[in-house]
């Protein structure tokens, strides 16, 4: 009973988020992440929560932020910033990062299911420690708390509101595999490395672009 209450209360958030949703983004964008399509995303922690993917409960693993030691770096420590590059094959299911013509990291990754991850050439705008993610309908309804390491990107065609990003996930093991709603899924050690490496550079939980602490392109094709 606990199971159906949790499910059809969800739902209904599901349907009321998406009209809301469909009210405040552009006409033919697509949420990659419901709880983004009325509001920008918020930096969220919500430990000792149940979260839910495929139908099936999921447990969530807790974030400790006093515990953690950030990456944090100075701007002017960190030499030629506009040199980190980031590919995703849609293809190969494959995350390259560049840093000139060195690779920094080669990753199996899994993007969006039907289509749903959009090609194109993206840049980063903020960097988030953990946030909730939650959409979908019926057998295909998600609820993920404490998603970590989130990179959120956009252009001119998908904007902020839409909620793309780069993240860790912790509910599937299936990556090299096309499996999220729009974002681009990675195994957790791989996110945390891309995260403390990618530009805007890391001055807290959350972190915004600004004209010194500029964003890395990200290519998906």
């Amino acid at each position: 009973m606990k199971n159906k209450w949790r499910y059809l209360g969800g739902l209904l958030i599901v349907v009321l988020g998406v009209g809301l949703g469909y009210l405040s983004r552009p006409k033919g964008v697509e949420c990659a992440n419901l709880g983004s399509c009325s509001d920008l995303p918020k930096m969220v922690v919500n430990n000792g929560e149940t979260g839910v993917f495929a139908g099936q409960e999921i447990e969530v693993p807790e974030i400790s932020l006093g515990d953690e030691q950030l990456t944090t770096k100075v701007l002017g420590e960190v030499a030629n910033v506009q040199a980190k590059q980031i590919y995703v094959s849609l293809e190969k299911q494959l995350l390259t990062a560049y840093e000139g013509e060195t690779v920094y990291l080669e990753t199996p990754i899994s993007t969006g299911k039907w289509g749903r991850t959009p090609p194109g050439e993206y840049t980063i705008w903020v960097k988030m420690r953990a946030t909730r993610m939650e959409g979908g309908t019926g057998a295909d309804y998600y609820n993920l708390p404490n998603v970590p390491y989130v990179m959120f990107f956009y252009n001119d065609k998908i904007p902020k509101i839409a909620g793309y990003s780069l993240h860790g996930a912790y509910w599937h093991n299936n990556f090299g595999h096309a499996m999220s709603h729009g974002c681009v899924n990675m195994r957790q050690i791989d996110a945390e490395k891309l995260y403390n490496w990618v530009s805007p550079l890391t001055t807290g939980t959350v972190t915004y672009t600004d004209a010194e602490n500029t964003g890395t392109k990200v290519t998906i094709f």
